[in-house]
C-alpha cells in the first residue's frame, strides 16, 4: 500500500455580515423588435420568439466565425438571437425555458455553447439591485454562533457579487472525499465527477465503483464553500454561486487516500474541463508524481489551489511544526494560509515560504452531507450544514474568487490569476510578503476590479558589475567574486515558481569561438528581484576544461518559462549584450606522490588497497568537495607501457589540501584482469575538469606484480581404510600463503573440501562436501579445519586431494595452488564379533544389550552414503526366518579397527514361533555383513 494522505478537520466557529452592491441575475426587460443592421444595437425578430421570462445570455463570437457557424452554435443549445450589441462585438441571446432537469437552463446552455469552435466567450445576462441582500438564510446569521457567512464580508465578495457572479461555463474540480449532489443548496451544481479510490479503509463502507457519493462530509464542505447556490431562500451562498464543480473523489470516509489517487483526480480534471483546481489536502511527502500532477495541470492552464497545511500545532499527523505539506508546498500550487474574523493568523496555520496568500478558515459555515458519514455519526449535529476550521476551509474561498475572476475575464492565465490575486491582497502583518499571510489576505473586490496595464512585449533588460571578478583563475579552482546586477527588465525576476531567470556564464577564446556554453551548474538569484531592483550574486564560475591561458568569460542571464514552456537567453532577446572580461587561467597544479609503509609491490587479482602519500606543491587549494572536487586515481600500463586501463578508481582527500600540505590516502585499485607484470601511473584529477597529468604535472609510476592473491600450504592427518559408502572427517592444518585474506563469510567465503579420483586418474567426486574455517584467515596465519571424505561406493585404490574453494567463484587449484594428496583405501572388509549378554527377551518391550567389536582393518561410519547399523533378524526353532529387517540400533560413533561399542538393540515384536535370534551389522543401501550367529533366545512376558 502506497503513503496516505491525511485530511484533518476541526469544528470551530465563523462571522457574517450583510450584502452591499451586487449583480444577481434577473429577467431583463423585454426589447423591441428590428431589422438586423451591422451597424446599429439589433434587436431580435418578432417578440414572439422570446419573452421576458426567459433567461439571456452575453455570447462573443470569435473573430472569422461565419453566420452559419454562429447559428449552429446557437442551435446547439436552441437559443434565439436577442440583441445584438455590434459596437463592442456581443450577442444576447434568449434560453429556452425547462431544457435542463436541473433547472438550470442558462448555465447548462452557457457551458455547452462556451465549448464551440465558433464562440469566443458566454456570460450570463443580470440586472443591477441596490443594497441587494442575498435571500440565503445563513448569509447574516447562522444557528451556532449567530455571525453567518462573515468571511463574505472579511474579503469584500458580496461587493464583489457587484462586478460579476459566477459563470456556468467555469468549472472548479474539488479533489476531496466527493460530494453530497442531492443537497438542497448543490442542486444542479455537480457535473458528473468520478472516483479514485484504490485503498480505502476497511472501516468504510464499499464505494461503487466511479461514484462520488461524500462519506466523510469534507468534500462537501469544500464544494459549499466554492458554490452553494445563492440567493435561493435556503443556507448559504457559495464564493462563487454559479459555476459548476466537478467532483473528484480520492480520498476515503476517514479523510484518507493514495497519493497517487489524488494525482489522478488532478490529471482527470484537467482533461475534462476544469479551470481551477481545489486540493484541500496535505501529506508531509513530496512525491514527484503528485508534483508532475500539479505541473500537468498549470501547464494546460488549470489553477492549482492547495490548502497551505494545519501543522502551525503540534498534532498526531504533523511530526514537526509547520511541516511542509503537499501539493501546497510545491512552486506551481497556490497555497493558502487560513485567517480569523479579526484577520489574524490562525494558529492551526502553517508558517513557510510557500504562502501565496491567506484566506478565512476560521470557524467557517458551510454544507455537509443531509446523510449520515463518518463525522455526523461522531456529531449527530453535523448534519445539511456544519462549521469547520482549517486551511482545507481557506483554500476553496481563493479557488472560488478565482472562479469569479475567470466568470469576468475567462481568458485570464494561470500566471495572471496567481498575479493578481497577489497583487490585490489585502496586506497582514509584516509589511510585503511574508510567511505567515503570504502576500496577504484575499480581496475579492480588487482582484475583479483589477485594472491591467496596457500590454507590453517582454522586456529584457540587465546590467552587470563585473569590477569585482579577479584577473586570474585556475583549473582547479575556477574564480568566484560578487557581481551586482540591476533589473532593467519589464518583468520580475524570480527565484522560484514558473517563471524563474539565473545567472549562467559561458567562455570564449581570444578569437571570440566559444569553447564552454553554459559551462557549470546555473546560478540560482538569492531573491527575487523587481523591476528597477539591484542585487549582488556571489558567483563561483568552473574554468573551461581546456589548456591554460587566456579567455573571456562572459555572463548571461537565462529565463525559465512554463507558459510557454522554453528558455530564453538575455542575450538572445536582441536587446541585451553579455558583459565580458578577460581572465587568465593558470593550472595552480603541483603534486607529489610518494609510498607509505604497506605500499606493496605486489597486488592480488581484484580488489586492493595502495597506501600513498600526496604532497601539493601548486599554489592552489585542491577541493575535497563541491561541485568539481580533487580525487586520487591511477591508471594502469602493461610491462611495455601499452594503456590497459586508464580511468582507475577514485579516493576521496580527507580535508581540503592547501599548498604545501599532504595527506596518506588509501587509494583503491583494481587490477587488470590478469595476472603480469604492470606499472601503476599515479594522478590526481579535477573531476569534470581535467586530468593533472593533463595541465603537465609529473605522475608517479610503481612496477606492480599481480598475482592471483592465493596461496595454501595443507596438513591433512592420516586416513583410515574405509567401507564402501563410507564418511571420513580429516584433520587439516591450513596455512594462507597468499596475499588475500580468506574470509571465513560473506558472499564468497573460502571453504575446505574434497576431490576424489581413481587409481587411473579418472575424477570421481569433484565437488566435495563444504567444510567452513573457524574464522577468517590473514595472510600468514594458520587454522586448524577439518577435511570430510565420503567414501566411493565401489572397493578400490583412491587419491583424496584436500583443496579450497571462494564459493561461487573458484577452486584454488585453479589459481595454481597446489592441493594436498592423501591415499585412501576402498575395501570390503565386513568382519565384527558380537556378545550378547542374556538370552530372555521381554515380549511385552523386545531389546537386547550387544557389544560390537570391529575386527575389520576398516574404520566404519555413522553417517555418509551407506553408515553402519545394528540390526537383528527373528528365526523360528527350525531356521526358517520370521522377521528379517529388524529396527535399527545406531553404533553412536564411527568405530575403528579394533574398536568396540555396546548398543541396547530393539527389536521388533516376537512373532509366534519365535525362538533364535541372529544380530548383525547393515551398510545401509549395500549389504549385511553376515557375521551373525543364530542363538536361542528364552521369550518372557
Amino acid at each position: 500500500m502506497g503513503r496516505r494522505l491525511v485530511v484533518a478537520l476541526a469544528i470551530l466557529g465563523a462571522v457574517m455580515g450583510p450584502g452591499l452592491l451586487v449583480f444577481s441575475p434577473a429577467r431583463p426587460a423585454a426589447a423591441r423588435s428590428t431589422e438586423l443592421s451591422p451597424s446599429t444595437v439589433q434587436l431580435a425578430a418578432p417578440a414572439a420568439r422570446t419573452s421576458p421570462d426567459q433567461p439571456r445570455l452575453l455570447v462573443r463570437f470569435r473573430d472569422g466565425a461565419t453566420q452559419t457557424e454562429r447559428d449552429a452554435a446557437l442551435a446547439s443549445v436552441g437559443a434565439t438571437v436577442d440583441v445584438v450589441l455590434d459596437r463592442i462585438g456581443v450577442t444576447r441571446v434568449a434560453i429556452r425555458i425547462s431544457t435542463d432537469p436541473t433547472g438550470d437552463d442558462a448555465g447548462v446552455a452557457a457551458l455547452r455553447l462556451s465549448r464551440h469552435a465558433a464562440v469566443l466567450s458566454v456570460e450570463p445576462d443580470s440586472t443591477a439591485a441596490i443594497q441587494f441582500t442575498p435571500s440565503d438564510p445563513f448569509f447574516a446569521s447562522d444557528p451556532s454562533f449567530g455571525v453567518g457567512q462573515w468571511g463574505l464580508r472579511k474579503a469584500h465578495v458580496d461587493q464583489a457579487w457587484d462586478v460579476v457572479r459566477g459563470s456556468a461555463a467555469v468549472i472548479v474540480a474539488v479533489v476531496d472525499t466527493g460530494i453530497d449532489p442531492a443537497h438542497p443548496d448543490l442542486a444542479g451544481v455537480a457535473l458528473p465527477g468520478t472516483s479514485f479510490l484504490t485503498a480505502p479503509d476497511p472501516t468504510c463502507a464499499p464505494v461503487p465503483p466511479g461514484s462520488t457519493r461524500d462519506d466523510n462530509a469534507h468534500g462537501t464542505h469544500v464544494a459549499g464553500l466554492i458554490a452553494a447556490n445563492g440567493n435561493n431562500g435556503i443556507g448559504i451562498a457559495g464564493v462563487a454561486f454559479g459555476v459548476k464543480i466537478l467532483p473528484i473523489k480520492a480520498l476515503d470516509c476517514m479523510g484518507s487516500g493514495l497519493m497517487s489517487d489524488v494525482a489522478l483526480g488532478i490529471t482527470w480534471a484537467v482533461d475534462h474541463g476544469a479551470r481551477v483546481i481545489n486540493v484541500s489536502l496535505g501529506s508531509s511527502s513530496g512525491q514527484g508524481t503528485l508534483a508532475s500532477a500539479v505541473h500537468y495541470a498549470v501547464s494546460h492552464g488549470a489553477f492549482v489551489v492547495a490548502a497551505a497545511g494545519n501543522c502551525g500545532v503540534s498534532s498526531a499527523r504533523c511530526s514537526t511544526l509547520n511541516e511542509p505539506q503537499y501539493p501546497g508546498a510545491y512552486p506551481e500550487a497556490f497555497a493558502v494560509a487560513a485567517t480569523d474574523s479579526n484577520d489574524q493568523h490562525a494558529s492551526f496555520s502553517n508558517i513557510d515560504s510557500y504562502v501565496a496568500i491567506a484566506a478565512p478558515g476560521v470557524r467557517v459555515y458551510s454544507t455537509v452531507p443531509t446523510y449520515p458519514t463518518t463525522l455526523s455519526k461522531s456529531d449527530p449535529s453535523l448534519l445539511s450544514y456544519a462549521l469547520f476550521s482549517g486551511t482545507s476551509q481557506a483554500s476553496p474561498f481563493v479557488a472560488g474568487v478565482a472562479a469569479l475572476m475567470l466568470s469576468k475575464d475567462p481568458t485570464l492565465t494561470v500566471q495572471q490569476l496567481g498575479d493578481r490575486l497577489r497583487a490585490t491582497a489585502d496586506d497582514l502583518g509584516a509589511s510585503g510578503p511574508d510567511a505567515v499571510f503570504g502576500a496577504g489576505r484575499v480581496n475579492a473586490l480588487r482582484a475583479l476590479t483589477f485594472v491591467a496595464a496596457a500590454p507590453v512585449a517582454v522586456g529584457y533588460g540587465a546590467t552587470y558589475d563585473l569590477s569585482s571578478l579577479p584577473a586570474r583563475g585556475s583549473v582547479v579552482s575556477g574564480l568566484t567574486a560578487p557581481v551586482r546586477l540591476v533589473n532593467t527588465s519589464t518583468f520580475v525576476w524570480r527565484i522560484a515558481g514558473s517563471d524563474t531567470v539565473r545567472l549562467g556564464y559561458h567562455w570564449e577564446d581570444l578569437g571570440g569561438k566559444t569553447v564552454a556554453y553554459d559551462d557549470g551548474t546555473r546560478i540560482t538569484l538569492p531573491a527575487d528581484v523587481p523591476v528597477g531592483g539591484a542585487i549582488t550574486v556571489t558567483a563561483t564560475v568552473r574554468a573551461p576544461s581546456l589548456a591554460t591561458g587566456a579567455y573571456v568569460l562572459k555572463l548571461d542571464l537565462i529565463r525559465d518559462t512554463v507558459f510557454p514552456l522554453g528558455s530564453t537567453w538575455f542575450s538572445t532577446s536582441g536587446t541585451v549584450l553579455s558583459p565580458s572580461a578577460i581572465i587568465i587561467i593558470t593550472s595552480g597544479l603541483g603534486a607529489t606522490y610518494a609510498p607509505t609503509p604497506g605500499t606493496q609491490s605486489t597486488l592480488g587479482l581484484g580488489a586492493n588497497v595502495f597506501p600513498v602519500t600526496v604532497v601539493n606543491t601548486g599554489d592552489t587549494t585542491w577541493p575535497a568537495g563541491g561541485a568539481s572536487p580533487v580525487h586520487l586515481s591511477y591508471h594502469w600500463l602493461g610491462a611495455a607501457g601499452s594503456l590497459v586501463t586508464w580511468d582507475g578508481e577514485r579516493a576521496l582527500l580527507p580535508t581540503d589540501i592547501k599548498p604545501g600540505q599532504s595527506a596518506v590516502i588509501a587509494l583503491p585499485v583494481t587490477s587488470p584482469p590478469t595476472v603480469g607484470s604492470y606499472i601503476l601511473r599515479l594522478d590526481l584529477v579535477q573531476e569534470g575538469i581535467t586530468w593533472f597529468s593533463g595541465q603537465g604535472i609529473v605522475t608517479r609510476d610503481f612496477p606492480v606484480s599481480v598475482t592471483n592473491g592465493y596461496g595454501a600450504s595443507y596438513t591433512v592427518g592420516a586416513l583410515a581404510p574405509q567401507l564402501p559408502g563410507g564418511r571420513a572427517v580429516v584433520p587439516v592444518t591450513l596455512r594462507n600463503d597468499g596475499l588475500t585474506t580468506w574470509a571465513a563469510g560473506g558472499p564468497n567465503p573460502i571453504h575446505v573440501a574434497a576431490h576424489i579420483v581413481d587409481a587411473t586418474g579418472a575424477m570421481v567426486s569433484w565437488d566435495g562436501e563444504r567444510s567452513l574455517l573457524p574464522n577468517d584467515v590473514a595472510p600468514g596465519q594458520t587454522v586448524t579445519a577439518s577435511v570430510v571424505v565420503n567414501a566411493p561406493p565401489r572397493p578400490g585404490s583412491y587419491l583424496v586431494r584436500v583443496d579450497l574453494v571462494r564459493e561461487g567463484v573458484a577452486w584454488l587449484s585453479s589459481y595454481g595452488v597446489t592441493p594436498a594428496v592423501v591415499g585412501l583405501q576402498d575395501i570390503e572388509d565386513y568382519r565384527a564379533s558380537f556378545q550378547i549378554s542374556a538370552t530372555q527377551v521381554s515380549i511385552a518391550a523386545p531389546s537386547i544389550s550387544v557389544t560390537v567389536t570391529n575386527t575389520s582393518i576398516a574404520t566404519w561410519s555413522t553417517t555418509g552414503a551407506s553408515p553402519i547399523d545394528l540390526s537383528a533378524h527373528w528365526l523360528a526353532a527350525d531356521g526358517r526366518v520370521l522377521v528379517w529387517d529388524g529396527p535399527r540400533g545406531s553404533l553412536g560413533q564411527p568405530l575403528a579397527p579394533g574398536g568396540s561399542v555396546t548398543v541396547n538393540l530393539p527389536l521388533a515384536t516376537p512373532p509366534p514361533g519365535a525362538a533364535m535370534l541372529v544380530v548383525d551389522l547393515v551398510a545401509e543401501g549395500l549389504r549385511w555383513f553376515g557375521m551373525g550367529t543364530a542363538r536361542p533366545i528364552t521369550l518372557v512376558p
